[in-house]
């Protein structure tokens, strides 16, 4: 069933001008609702149908971010990337339009400028890791320049014990911080800070399944372990203009070892 016999139209989401200055002051914010139940068990449905499919240990299929490249071993922390490809119907969702009206808003750009794309993340119950604090842009080429932010919408339930986003509110005022693959293996997809900062301002925000968190891509944030007996899924969308070369690339070493660690995995692979 496409998700437009599931989502009534009636169900159109705007921001105001102090939501806007909101997020601008603090760098993310939080709307209750964008979605109907409806399509949050069409997205759900979705959703487990990608996670049941056939892994490959890498970024072409639903992988761990958390452990090396290459492995199969059931995800603690797993992710999958562009799903808008994988099914038709993505971009008709109210998950989509109105994150990308709110998104368009946000970035002060016509709808008709946005792009977009997304990816799935899911934690397992019991045993889904943390993610370390982090910016988003700190995985993104460094040769490129960003005006960009991500939309965060989880699919069940969220709170502080089952992994809920935390933000440090103001982050996202400065540059992106030096970063390094978990553990010091380049081959581990995930990325934490190299140098702690305080976090004491941080902001846990627990959210009903189909509300959203829009957070600009320098913004530290991170979530705890799920420890419940709950899946915790969400469906982001990242928004942005379209890139800009840099004359000079970022310093983002990290990323250059990722993709070099990637690339081994796969030629092991073959």
């Amino acid at each position: 069933m496409h998700p437009d016999e599931l989502a009534p139209a009636v169900t159109h989401v705007e921001i105001d001008d102090d939501q806007v200055a909101f997020f601008a002051e603090h760098g993310y914010l939080v709307l209750d609702r964008i979605t109907t139940d409806e399509e949050l068990d069409w997205l759900r449905a979705t959703y487990d149908t990608f996670a049941a499919q056939r892994r490959t240990g890498f970024p072409d299929a639903l992988f761990d971010v958390a452990k090396p490249y290459g492995s199969l071993d059931e995800p603690d922390l797993g992710q999958l990337l562009f799903p808008e490809r994988r099914v038709a119907g993505v971009h008709d969702t109210l998950m989509w339009r109105n994150s990308m009206r709110v998104a368009a808003r946000l970035l002060d750009l016509p709808e008709t400028a946005v792009e977009s794309w997304g990816h799935l993340i899911f934690k397992p119950p019991v045993r889904g890791l943390a993610i370390p604090w982090h910016q988003d842009e700190a995985y993104w080429e460094p040769r490129l320049s960003y005006h960009a932010l991500g939309a965060w919408m989880p699919l069940d339930d969220v709170d502080v014990d089952n992994g809920c986003m935390r933000f440090l509110p103001g982050s996202h005022r400065g540059g992106v911080l030096p970063h390094r693959h978990v553990g010091d293996d380049p081959a581990v997809h995930l990325l934490e800070l190299v140098d702690a900062v305080d976090t004491t301002a941080a902001v846990p925000v627990p959210m009903r399944a189909g509300a959203v968190s829009f957070h600009h891509p320098r913004t530290l944030h991170s979530s705890r372990p799920n420890t419940t007996e709950r899946p915790r899924r969400a469906w982001a969308n990242e928004f942005q203009s379209a890139p800009i070369a840099l004359d000079v690339p970022a310093d983002r070493p990290w990323v250059t070892e990722g993709f070099q660690a990637m690339t081994d995995a796969l030629s092991s692979r073959r």
